[in-house]
């Protein structure tokens, strides 16, 4: 199976039957999310998306090899919400005011824009190595 059918296969599993996935596949998984999240709307948006997810994509960023990217996920948390627990209820405001480039965060928004052109640079080596992790593990062909 080509990645494209096994990509909509696996977010059916995921969305629709609330499969939990687990190993390769799980790894697999959250690489692909954190670089879709991240490249196509930027940090601000990853947090608004997958907090909830944030320690588990951490892990697997670990896991693979990319403790340099999962340094810069940590040096956004902090810029953006300290030490507090990710909720909900925090993450939305302070997303809101960086997307509307509020001039109360125009320092905040800088350390963002310095994290989010480092990663640029890497976050395609998370699709390598999630085509890597799927080759090996038989879960689609390229």
């Amino acid at each position: 199976m080509d990645f494209e059918t096994y990509w909509r296969n696996l977010i059916h599993r995921v969305y629709v039957e609330q499969e939990e996935l687990r190993g390769p596949e799980e790894r697999l998984y959250r690489l692909s999310c954190i670089y879709g999240e991240t490249m196509v709307d930027g940090v601000e948006a990853y947090f608004e998306r997958r907090f909830d997810e944030y320690d588990s994509d951490i892990a697997a960023l670990n896991e693979s090899g990319f403790q340099h990217i999962a340094a810069d996920f940590a040096e956004a948390r902090n810029v953006m919400f300290g030490e507090s627990p990710l909720m909900k209820d925090l993450i939305d405001p302070v997303v809101c005011s960086l997307l509307n480039e509020d001039k109360s965060v125009a320092n905040e928004m800088e350390k963002i824009a310095t994290i989010y052109s480092r990663l640029i640079d890497s976050l395609p080596d998370l699709l390598d190595c999630r085509d890597r992790i799927g080759l090996e593990n038989q879960l689609f062909e390229l």
